[in-house]
């Protein structure tokens, strides 16, 4: 009977061993490196932050405009066309892009300044110094945008 009991606690010690040795060495690994710098290690509280600044970037460049990311007041319709995602822009009798079908309800307006939505189609009108920009396009423009818009005709 005593070697019973003594097998039973052999099994039960052995048990507990390999549950405290499968248990040291989970806590003991450090988390995975970032994977853009290999061999580095941080801590918990370093993770945190690094990943909060990827999340702060992301929201950033999405509010800086877009001609605030290159730098540069573009000197062509083209240019503006592709630096600011429209289908469509006319300046006096230069167009570029094609033509919305319902645009002509709009360019007969006698505004400064125009943004409506149509359908999912957003348009601009812009008037500045004798000038008139006739924009549309499916990306709305903020605040900062829309007087870069103004800025563009002083330079074209």
């Amino acid at each position: 009977m005593f070697l019973q009991l003594e097998l039973v606690l052999l099994a039960v010690a052995v048990a507990v061993l390999v549950l405290l040795i499968f248990w040291f060495t989970r806590r003991q690994s450090p988390p995975p490196p970032l994977p853009e710098e290999e061999g580095v290690r941080y801590t918990p509280g370093e993770r945190e932050i690094i990943t909060r600044l990827g999340e702060l970037r992301e929201r950033i460049d999405k509010m800086i405009p877009p001609y605030g990311r290159v730098g540069y007041i573009p000197s062509t319709l083209e240019e503006i066309k592709d630096l600011l995602g429209f289908s469509y822009v006319r300046l006096g009798e230069k167009e570029v892009g094609e033509r919305p079908p319902f645009i002509d309800r709009f360019e007969d307006l006698d505004v400064d300044f125009l943004q409506a939505k149509v359908g999912d189609v957003y348009v601009y009108i812009v008037r500045k110094g004798g000038k008139r920009l006739v924009a549309a396009g499916d990306q709305f423009l903020d605040y900062l945008t829309a007087r870069f818009l103004f800025e563009f005709l002083d330079y074209i």
